[in-house]
């Protein structure tokens, strides 16, 4: 009898451990992976992907009489452009652009840093290099996937012209396309 609960008493903390380390295992898949900067060839082969591309996303459609759209582009480094509109009328408008940018990786989502970014502002008032640049990055998902690639802005600061188009969460833009 004294073997059978030691025997019993075994299996009990051996089922305990393996759910506490499942659990361990589960928790830390969830938890965000910290970025890495990526090799010299990683980068290449991303900034081939993504040269001469653009994507456009409109809050909460083009065709709204109140709308938010970001534009993403690729075309000499990166630029995000962002516009408010009423009706048939830009009301805020403004861009940010770079000739180069760095890439960090984590998991499945590679992020643009803008190197020495450049800010201009078209309406209410133009200026040149008004918008505060520092915290903004681009996250990409799917990058190699046409038809699931997502996008996603990172702000850390408030200092943007408002309202801004802010897409916090994974969100499918529209791919622009140009025919030479």
């Amino acid at each position: 009898m004294r073997q059978r609960n030691t025997f019993k008493t075994n299996t009990n903390a051996h089922f305990l451990s393996f759910i506490l380390m499942f659990t361990c295992l589960m928790l830390s898949s969830c938890v965000n992976t910290p970025l890495q900067p990526i090799s010299s060839e990683e980068e290449q082969q991303i900034k081939a992907e993504l040269n001469d591309r653009s994507f456009r996303q409109f809050d909460p459609s083009k065709d709204a009489d109140k709308r938010k759209g970001v534009i993403i582009d690729f075309f000499d480094g990166v630029s995000l452009w962002a516009q408010y509109a009423e009706g048939m009328y830009a009301l805020n408008e403004w861009e940010i652009s770079a000739d180069d940018y760095r890439i960090e990786k984590a998991g499945s989502e590679y992020r643009l840093y803008f190197q020495t970014p450049h800010s201009t502002q078209t309406l209410p008032t133009q200026c040149e290099n008004c918008i505060e640049t520092a915290g903004i990055s681009i996250s990409i998902q799917n990058l190699f996937d046409s038809e699931k690639i997502r996008f996603k802005l990172n702000i850390n600061n408030d200092n943007f012209p408002r309202p801004f188009p802010i897409f916090e969460s994974w969100t499918k833009f529209n791919e622009d396309e140009y025919f030479n």
